[in-house]
């Protein structure tokens, strides 16, 4: 390990999307910074095997430097030991593999063997293009064209100010890193940075710690994270590394907690009160009674946006998290409108049918009037991967008959769409759409189907046993099962056709254990699951096993839990 809490930071601006993204590294993973959000671009990190597959197998157990100059930018040096290379970031080609001293020739032998940071020169651009290497308490000033050094001198040399500002840098870097937006330049050292111009090569902020309050995200990208358990009636984290839990200082009592999708705010539903704790700063944000009943919240893809079905209104609600402000309350209605015999097969050539139903049906539909006590929080609700549809999980009574259904929501227009029958198999307990907005799987409580979303047919049917929870792997291909009987572990299926891939085994001892509930991190390289006799499982999804079971120290667990970076 090199004793420092980043290894690599280098920038590129990505023309075509208009981002200046950096990329910080650790170990043999790697995060995106989005410069011009200030916030993590991925919630948590990637393996750089997974993120660039063209990597050498020694540049994939990780990066000791990274230099991106404004002349051959998204192309970027990458220094490994005495080797290097260079990386397109933006599409993962690779070009140029070769050593350190072959490149550049003339460092000092010290930087033939390794570069510990790199930065471009000031003024890069038409006519220059010189760079700055570090290695130890040196700093060589080089010249790309020639190729040969300027000068070599001792970094204090080198930057006005860090003598005074963080003297300790003066040893070494670990990292170094420019913002091209503002030409801010900063340096890492152990688990320290600090800031200062790249133009007058002065730094100006006193040496602080990496954390939240200055880079939110990007320290937590590179742990295990934690899970948020409702315990003996508050929100307990369990950090999945050490498998040490503590109750999340809230003030509050909580139901089943939701976190949003950079996992920083959790949200928290006691009664009436409807609170949002900071996971970066360790503060309430706010709580309120004006919008209340959050469990079992989604998320629009930028967080700007929470959906849910209250408990006291049985509408879906659009809520604004910041505020919080209650955005709309969209009524739900059992309105069928999909038309018998016009359906499509789903593996046709020609284009689907999608019935629409008249304006009038929002009114005319059957309001939405019970819903299953065995429920416990709150019905599903899943979004189209565009997010202009809520899917949402519907039961009611009518004339003594149990009906089940997924009822299709525009969030634009905010109204009920048309309803897809379900089988005869209880209520809807977990919706998951595909990455193609076609199919819905559906678990219910005495079966599992999916739905084809054009058509209205069943596509599958009872292919898996019944299930409390579904989650679809990022790349969709495997749906992932926590079957609704004791003891069934995880069942690994094909997104297509719902056949079982593989059972993984969740208990102590190689027993298949009972999951609760299942989330996965950003990328799904991981997942958890939420046992039975109170702890948590993580599996290496890659490998298809159970690397470690967590115990929470609390009782009275919660049927749901929430994943954070943070």
């Amino acid at each position: 390990m090199s004793g420092h809490v980043i290894d690599a930071f280098f920038t590129v601006t990505d023309e075509k999307e208009g981002l200046r993204i950096g990329y910080a590294v650790q170990g043999g993973r790697i995060a995106r910074w989005d410069w011009t959000g200030k916030r993590m671009y991925d919630v948590d990190a990637v393996p750089l095997a997974q993120r660039w597959p063209q990597l050498p197998e020694a540049f994939r157990q990780g990066i000791d430097a990274a230099l991106t100059t404004q002349a051959d930018n998204p192309w970027t040096w990458v220094f490994r030991g005495p080797q290097c290379l260079m990386l397109n970031p933006l599409d993962g080609s690779v070009a140029q593999v070769s050593t350190i001293a072959a490149r550049f020739p003339g460092l000092p032998a010290a930087f033939a063997q390794g570069i510990d940071a790199a930065l471009p020169a000031p003024g890069v651009g038409a006519g220059v293009n010189e760079v700055y290497f570090f290695s130890g308490s040196q700093c060589v000033r080089y010249d790309l064209r020639v190729p040969a050094p300027v000068e070599v001198k001792t970094i204090a040399q080198v930057w006005t100010g860090l003598t005074a500002k963080a003297p300790e840098f003066a040893h070494g870097l670990g990292a170094a890193t420019v913002d091209p937006g503002t030409g801010k330049c900063y340096l890492f050292r152990g688990g320290d940075y600090t800031e200062g111009t790249l133009d007058d090569t002065t730094i100006r902020e006193n040496a602080a710690a990496v954390g939240n309050a200055a880079w939110p995200g990007l320290l937590p990208a590179f742990t295990r994270g934690h899970v948020i358990i409702w315990a003996d009636g508050r929100p307990v984290a369990l950090d999945l590394e050490t498998g040490q839990s503590e109750q999340v200082p809230t003030g509050v009592l909580a139901g089943a907690p939701v976190t949003s999708p950079d996992g920083r705010y959790l949200y928290l539903t006691y009664n009436d009160r409807f609170s949002c704790y900071d996971m970066a700063t360790a503060q309430v944000r706010w709580h309120s009674t004006r919008v209340t009943d959050g469990r079992r919240a989604v998320f629009s893809r930028d967080g700007g946006r929470m959906y849910f079905v209250s408990k006291s209104t049985w509408k879906l609600n659009v809520v604004d998290p910041a505020g919080p402000d209650l955005v709309a309350e969209i009524g739900l209605h059992d309105y069928d409108g999909t038309r018998e015999g016009e359906a499509n097969d789903l593996d046709g050539d020609g284009p689907a049918t999608r019935s629409t139903p008249p304006d009038e049906a929002q009114e005319n539909g059957q309001p939405l009037s019970e819903f299953l006590p065995g429920w416990q929080d709150a019905p599903p609700v899943a979004l189209s991967p565009d997010g202009a549809m809520a899917y949402v999980g519907f039961h009611f009574r009518r004339l003594g008959d149990d009906i089940y259904r997924i009822l299709e929501v525009d969030l634009e227009q905010r109204k009920v769409l048309q309803t897809f029958h379900l089988p005869d198999a209880g209520a809807p307990l977990d919706v998951a759409i595909d990455a193609g907005g076609r199919i819905a799987h559906v678990a219910q409580e005495r079966g599992t189907c999916a739905i084809d979303l054009y058509t209205g047919a069943i596509a599958w049917q009872d292919v898996l046993p019944p299930c409390r929870a579904m989650k679809l792997t990022p790349d969709g291909g495997e749906l992932w099962c926590l079957p609704a009987a004791d003891r069934g572990g995880v069942l690994v299926a094909a997104s297509d056709g719902h056949t079982v891939l593989r059972r993984i085994s969740l208990g102590a001892g190689n027993g298949l254990g009972t999951g609760l509930d299942l989330e996965s991190n950003h990328f799904g390289t991981y997942a958890f699951v939420l046992l039975g006799p109170g702890g948590v499982a993580v599996v290496d999804v890659a490998a298809r096993r159970t690397t470690v079971n967590h115990y929470v120290s609390f009782p009275y667990l919660g049927p749901r839990f929430a994943y954070t970076t943070y």
